[in-house]
């Protein structure tokens, strides 16, 4: 006889329907503007859908798929932090402004998916099989990728409002260039720090939220099995 199958919950499947058609109505908000697409919140909040979506296909019995999930946690993680802490603040239009941009698909991606993609992350982590340590270098993944993108896309020539990249921390052809450490420059093209400085940051940054993800995550899985525990 065969095997009998358990069907996802339907809290499972609703929490990844919810971030399928957020992301959905984000891009189909941004069509204007197809060079946002080269912009990391665009494209971390894509890998968090595509990657949603697999679970949805395989019914989450993917452990690839569910380890990329982590991975895409992180990056929307970060995602949400920067445009909060950094860009928003920056906006000339105020912060409001920042969120409800292009119909509120601004709003959408960096608060609303990244909300989402976090709990429906660590909602999992209940049944999960439990992440290594190792795991949390995966964090690294989606940003080493796309930095190695944006530096593709330089050298074919692209542009972004004259400069070599989509946001001004990452602009090397600024005074700072990739080494230099010129505060008295920061402006709208530069932070006046070295993009080879940020980047060391960033990176760290995505360890820092890898690890306080994979804690959270060990934490509830942990919780979930004590309560299961005859």
């Amino acid at each position: 006889m065969p095997q009998a199958t358990h069907s996802p919950a339907p809290s499972w499947v609703l929490r990844k329907v919810l971030i399928v058609l957020v992301t959905l109505y984000a891009v189909l908000m941004m069509l204007h503007w197809p060079i946002g697409f080269t912009f990391f919140t665009q494209l971390s909040n894509l890998f968090a859908a595509a990657v949603t979506l697999g679970q949805l296909i395989t019914g989450g019995r993917s452990r690839g798929i569910e380890l990329l999930k982590y991975a895409a946690a992180v990056s929307i993680t970060v995602t949400f932090f920067v445009f909060l802490l950094v860009l928003a603040p920056l906006d000339p239009r105020g912060v409001p402004a920042a969120y409800a941009q292009d119909h509120f698909a601004s709003l959408c991606m960096h608060l609303i998916n990244p909300v989402l993609t976090v709990g429906d992350f660590l909602a999992d982590s209940r049944s999960a099989a439990p992440l290594r340590k190792s795991h949390i270098f995966m964090a690294l993944v989606p940003p080493v990728g796309y930095f190695a993108f944006i530096l593709c896309l330089d050298a074919l020539g692209f542009r972004w409002n004259g400069m070599t990249a989509p946001y001004l921390f990452l602009n090397y052809e600024a005074p700072a260039g990739w080494f230099g450490f010129l505060p008295e420059t920061a402006g709208f093209t530069t932070l006046g720090i070295g993009v080879f400085y940020v980047i060391l940051i960033l990176l760290f940054l995505f360890l820092l939220v890898g690890r306080g993800l994979y804690t959270a995550a060990e934490a509830i899985r942990r919780r979930a099995q004590a309560h299961s525990a005859p």
